[in-house]
């Protein structure tokens, strides 16, 4: 592995306490691989550190007093960072968060977990990608739980971003998915659990320990043997652990 610069990164989070705490956490596991450049407690004071520092990483807290983290994207169209987002609200704009931003991370923070992120983006920086995540990312805010959801789905080369309406089913393996599209599948680095977190519920329906279904691509259902016809050609088996069979019609014509 190339050696690499250490990560320059900036914290913007309204409580000196939480500042702190994410400051340490960085000093004590992650020193060989972070530099805290600068702490802000506000917007404003972000985005001067950004201009001044130019870091590749903001760890950004979304609810700050009368502040949203989210205001920090105007004046950035072309920003250079990744963002990874930290908040007490595990159920605040998640969906969007974890299908564009680098990462999440909720309070309090784990050390594990901090180190993880960290790990996965230096990783990122070795292999980096061209892409414009920020575009993405201020997309999926615009559009949550939308058909124009788009997901960048990492695998062990990078990531492949496809549309969420395009995505007809994901199937488990392991600690890994496999997620179909009408034309390709893809092999990402996620859990099934995962992508059932990222998705809409509203579209797509866990239906097994080992499957998940967009409902717009079923095109039938036998009782006979719990098993749902893909418009693809694809037959998926039905746990009704998770689905009767009136429960399932009821799923997929609300």
């Amino acid at each position: 592995m190339p050696e690499l610069m250490k990560i320059r990164a900036i914290i913007v989070d309204d409580e000196l306490k939480s500042r702190s705490t994410l400051r340490s956490l960085c000093v004590n596991y992650c020193s060989d691989k972070i530099d805290i450049v600068e702490d802000c407690s506000t917007i404003q004071k972000a985005i001067a550190a950004i201009k001044e520092h130019n870091p590749d990483l903001v760890f950004l807290d979304i609810q700050m007093q009368g502040e949203d983290g989210f205001e920090l994207f105007n004046y950035f169209s072309k920003p250079k960072f990744q963002v990874i987002f930290t908040t007490a609200h595990k159920d605040f704009a998640i969906q969007a968060i974890k299908s564009s931003a680098f990462d999440y991370l909720l309070k309090p923070i784990n050390f594990e977990e901090l180190k993880r992120a960290v790990n996965r983006f230096e990783e990122y920086k070795i292999n980096f990608i061209g892409i414009d995540r920020f575009k993405i990312l201020t997309e999926n805010i615009n559009n949550q739980f939308s058909d124009k959801q788009l997901l960048p789905l990492s695998n062990k080369n990078g990531f492949q971003v496809v549309q969420a309406n395009a995505v007809t089913h994901c199937k488990s393996d392991g600690a890994y998915a496999f997620v179909y599209t009408i034309h390709e599948e893809f092999h990402v680095s996620k859990s099934l659990k995962e992508m059932e977190d990222l998705l809409n519920p509203s579209t797509f329906l866990r239906v097994h320990k080992s499957f998940i279904v967009n409902k717009n691509y079923i095109t039938s259902f036998a009782a006979d043997d719990s098993t749902l016809h893909l418009l693809t050609g694809a037959q998926l088996s039905v746990s009704d652990h998770y689905y009767t069979k009136k429960s399932l019609i009821d799923a997929i014509t609300k």
